[in-house]
């Protein structure tokens, strides 16, 4: 929880928060994630022998089948399960390259850093705060890479160890599908990407399309995924004041929490969607858990984002 707490103060103090769209985003990508820990989300695993060669009986090696369900998941059909299946070795092997890759991406992140230091046109403030932003990805990223993780076993074969795997794993899966969210946030923050970080922003990026890969993710959930970004990205900002004072009806400031206290109105902002409804901001972005429409007239985000 301290750990938690850290990050969220971190988080506040990067200036990463100062967009608009990124701070919706980022209440957005941690409702996600906070999903991923619970309930919300199912990893069922069950292990199964294969063969290494036809000619030999006795060479096999053990898969690991992970069917994996987020309860907010509307499935079509069997072509959108989602059924990840790996051997330990590749498991393994992923998380040392997961490793790599974050070193190499902070080493880069640095040599940046010490490029701009002769030339640095903005304040030590600002700095400052740009170096804690780059703080924050690294720990997003580094929360997979967990000591936790199976050790290796000469006998890989043997009752106790498989079911200890069986265990085990499904923990590592869903920490890197929790930096997988994370980073699908983070690259599309303006701090990341220019003033002098194009490499590190590109490293970030092969990052994330590799996690992407290794997790097998099919393709209706990043579609869904897309559109339940793409809904938040189309909220606005809306003046409580300039738009509700003069109104006669005194219409409804949220319609999801029906909230008509004005003091704590007053502390939470308030966004308008395309069709021209508006809510409380934290009360919509959790409605898009859900689903990307409007809660009212119930008209998706995406074809407002097209029209």
């Amino acid at each position: 929880m301290r750990a938690s707490v850290f990050e969220d103060k971190l988080l506040a103090s990067s200036g990463l928060m100062n967009e608009p769209h990124f701070r919706r985003l980022i209440k957005f990508q941690t409702r996600r994630r906070e999903s991923l820990i619970g309930s919300e989300l199912e990893i069922r695993t069950t292990a199964s022998q294969a063969l290494t060669s036809q000619d030999n009986a006795n060479a096999r090696f053990t898969v690991y089948s992970m069917h994996i369900h987020r309860a907010s998941d509307i499935r079509q059909g069997a072509d959108d399960q989602w059924i990840l299946k790996k051997r330990y070795s590749e498991l393994e092997a992923f998380r040392r390259l997961l490793f790599t890759r974050i070193e190499r991406w902070e080493y880069t992140v640095r040599r940046e850093f010490t490029r701009k230091t002769d030339r640095w046109q903005r304040s030590a403030e600002d700095a400052y705060n740009r170096h804690k932003a780059f703080a924050v990805v690294s720990n997003a990223m580094r929360r997979a890479i967990s000591p936790t993780f199976p050790r290796k076993h000469v006998r890989s074969d043997k009752p106790a160890v498989i079911k200890e795997r069986v265990a085990e794993l499904p923990s590592f899966v869903r920490k890197t599908l929790g930096v997988y969210t994370d980073l699908a946030v983070y690259k599309t923050n303006s701090q990341l990407q220019g003033g002098g970080f194009g490499s590190s922003w590109a490293q970030l990026c092969t990052i994330f399309a590799e996690i992407e890969t290794f997790l097998e993710i099919p393709q209706p959930q990043k579609d869904a995924e897309i559109q339940r970004q793409s809904a938040v990205l189309a909220l606005k900002d809306f003046d409580v004041c300039a738009n509700l004072v003069d109104e006669k009806n005194h219409e409804q400031l949220c319609s999801i929490c029906l909230s008509e206290d004005p003091l704590t109105d007053e502390a939470r902002p308030v966004v308008a969607l395309p069709c021209g409804h508006h809510f409380h901001e934290d009360c919509v972005i959790d409605w898009f858990s859900t689903s990307p429409t409007c809660p009212l007239c119930r008209r998706s985000l995406t074809l407002c984002t097209q029209d």
